[in-house]
């Protein structure tokens, strides 16, 4: 996918950004949420500073990635967009994604818009429960702290992060390992989740299941987070 055209379509799509957040997306829109995604998590992989050890996705009971949109004046504010997919708990493989919203503030002095691609790697049952059934807040809801790096860890490298919840990764390098996230929260879309699936089960019934099939618009993410689950780069 071409970088340059993707921040140009968002530039272009600033305007209506806050109406749209809330329109009911199509099947096509789902569909560019799920690739987009998939290179997000790609480009994240791509850099050693920004990477995340194959071990992390061996021990994570879920993962979300959001696309998620920056900006504002003095007073700033943050929406995006995303897709949740957790391991079965009975198989530990990955299971069929279900679409989530993010959102947060922050104040300061901010113009324009940055887009802030994350990754959030789930390690417990509990915490995906939360992520699909109801929204909830980082730090307050869940402990959410920067992952480690690297294609393994250093050995070196501080064990803060063994007790989080959750572990944040993004395209940007400013996070350490072991360093709270403090701000935004996560919820479930369910309105996207039927429509891509066109079925009226919300994403409990949807992302641990054992009949839904990968339909084949998604295949290649999971195949991706398979891919670095086994430990490829």
């Amino acid at each position: 996918m071409n970088r340059i055209f993707r921040n140009l379509t968002i530039a272009l799509a600033l305007p209506i950004c806050a109406q749209a957040l809330f329109a009911a997306p199509t099947r096509e829109n789902l569909v560019t949420r799920i690739v987009n995604s998939e290179y997000a998590l790609e480009e994240i992989m791509a850099k050693r500073d920004t990477q995340i050890p194959s071990s992390i996705f061996e021990e994570a009971k879920g993962i979300i990635i959001t696309l998620n949109y920056r900006g504002g004046f003095f007073l700033g504010g943050q929406a995006g967009r995303g897709v949740l997919v957790a391991k079965n708990p009975l198989t530990g493989e990955w299971g069929v994604p279900a679409f989530v919203s993010t959102g947060g503030a922050n104040f300061g002095l901010q113009f324009g818009v940055k887009e802030v691609d994350t990754v959030y790697l789930i390690m417990d049952e509990a915490t995906v429960r939360r992520a699909y059934t109801g929204r909830f807040d980082l730090s307050a809801d869940a402990a959410a702290v920067a992952g480690p790096k690297g294609v393994r860890r250093e050995a070196n490298e501080s064990d803060d992060y063994k007790n989080a919840n959750i572990l944040v990764y993004t395209t940007t390098k400013g996070l350490f390992a072991g360093v709270s996230v403090k701000a935004g929260w996560v919820k479930p879309d369910n309105a996207a989740t039927k429509i891509f699936y066109d079925t009226p089960y919300n994403a409990p019934e949807i992302v641990l299941s054992d009949w839904f099939e990968l339909p084949s618009e998604a295949q290649a993410l999971i195949n991706r987070i398979n891919f670095y689950t086994r430990g490829g780069y």
